[in-house]
C-alpha cells in the first residue's frame, strides 16, 4: 500500500472503509467460477463448459487412437485432432478467465459507484 491508499482510507468513514475491505479482499476463485454461471451470460458459459468437456473427451479418444493406429496417415489425423482439441479447450479457458475477470472488475466498479453516491449524498446534505 502506498501513501495515497492510506490517505483515501483515512478519509473514508468507518462504514465505507469496512465495505470496501482490504486490497486483498474479493471473491475466492470458486466463488468467481460459480458467479459466471449466475451472470447474464449463464447460457453461453454453461454451453462452453459442456462443449469443453465434450472436446476433452474427443481429444482423449484421439490420443488412444493415435497410439493404437499403425499407419502414418491415421497417426497424423489423430494427432491433429488432439492438437485441435487442445487449442479449442485453451481458447475456451481463456474466454472463461476473461469472463471471471469481467465479473470481478464489475464488482469493484459497483463499490466505487456506491462510494461516489454516498459522497454526493453527503455533499448535498451539507
Amino acid at each position: 500500500m502506498n501513501d495515497l491508499d492510506d490517505q483515501i482510507r483515512n478519509a473514508l468513514s468507518s462504514q465505507d472503509a469496512e465495505m470496501i475491505g482490504g486490497p486483498d479482499d474479493g471473491l475466492r476463485i470458486d466463488q468467481l467460477v460459480f458467479s459466471t454461471l449466475r451472470s447474464r451470460n449463464w447460457l453461453v458459459t454453461g454451453s462452453m463448459v459442456v462443449v469443453s468437456l465434450i472436446v476433452m473427451g474427443i481429444s482423449i479418444w484421439c490420443v488412444f487412437r493415435f497410439f493404437d493406429s499403425q499407419e502414418t496417415k491415421d497417426m497424423l489425423a489423430y494427432g491433429f485432432g488432439f492438437l485441435l482439441g487442445m487449442f479449442m479447450i485453451s481458447f475456451m479457458k481463456i474466454w472463461f478467465w476473461m469472463e471471471m475477470q469481467r465479473i470481478a472488475i464489475t464488482r469493484e466498479v459497483k463499490k466505487v459507484e456506491l462510494l461516489t453516491a454516498r459522497l454526493l449524498q453527503e455533499l448535498n446534505a451539507k
